[in-house]
């Protein structure tokens, strides 16, 4: 099979990957308002995510299977140093920061529209279940399945087919900021793309993606349920604090720093 089938068939499965746990999400989605009419609303909208979610990778797996390809080599689910996880920790912290003040920029510029306020209740923690679900689904199995899909499957067939790593990341990140149809976070999501497909590519794993994807969506739900906090501490202005931002470059410069040096021992 020549490198542009490989492509088209990549760019297929991500794509039936996505409709698919859309499909499963609405549908699961109203079996659970049949079935449960006192379940409130937005535990059915965060449980459907949740199964959605888990379902996206549905498909990958089943390619894989059928051409009887190593899952674990084609979605470079591989094991990191000590070291390695600790600086991908504090170049995550960093680059959070820095994307979060980039989102207050854009509000600042153009305000929050109606449908990311929604987003925003419907991120907020209101009971112990209703936590579980919005933690298990944003920090963990999103960040989890999403790197395997766009960093492990998609981003690896273009980096063989094209023999090309930047473009290989470029495109891929910039596919995986338009499946989230959000135009106002675009920008911010991309660059995170970017971000994530070259610590995938640098380590040959997507455990470095997974930590950092999993931490800025903890941030996010951490900054969403706790506004008072970071008010006091962290913000000035409607916007990060100054200082914050000076210790995210620093840590980035470290991280990337040890980063480097520790890949540099292992080779």
């Amino acid at each position: 099979m020549n490198k542009n089938n490989n492509i088209r068939i990549a760019l297929g499965i991500v794509l039936l990957s996505l409709v698919f746990a859309l499909l499963v999400g609405a549908g699961f989605n109203s079996i659970l308002k049949v079935l449960l009419p006192n379940l409130d609303s937005t535990n059915i909208s965060l449980l459907s995510m949740l199964v959605s979610t888990i379902l996206i990778g549905l498909p990958v797996f089943i390619y894989l299977r059928l051409n009887k390809v190593s899952i674990r080599n084609q979605l470079r689910i591989n094991k990191i140093s000590i070291k390695t996880f600790l600086s991908i920790i504090l170049v995550s912290i960093g680059f959070i920061v820095i994307i979060d003040e980039l989102d207050s920029i854009v509000y600042a510029l153009f305000g929050a529209p109606e449908f990311l306020q929604e987003l925003v209740e419907q991120l907020k923690i209101t009971s112990v279940h209703n936590g579980i679900l919005i933690i298990l689904t944003t920090t963990i199995v999103a960040p989890l399945v999403e790197e395997m899909l766009f960093r492990g499957f998609l981003q690896k067939v273009l980096e063989e087919s094209w023999e090309d790593i930047t473009k290989a990341i470029l495109v891929t990140s910039l596919f995986f900021a338009l499946v989230h149809l959000n135009p106002y976070w675009i920008v911010q999501i991309y660059l995170l793309g970017m971000l994530l497909g070259y610590l995938s590519w640098r380590t040959n794993s997507i455990i470095p993606g997974i930590i950092l994807h999993g931490l800025n969506n903890g941030f996010a739900v951490a900054l969403n349920n706790a506004e008072d906090v970071f008010n006091r501490y962290y913000n000035w202005h409607n916007q990060v604090n100054p200082a914050w931002i000076i210790f995210a470059i620093i840590i980035i410069f470290l991280g990337f720093k040890m980063l480097n040096k520790d890949l540099e021992n292992q080779s």
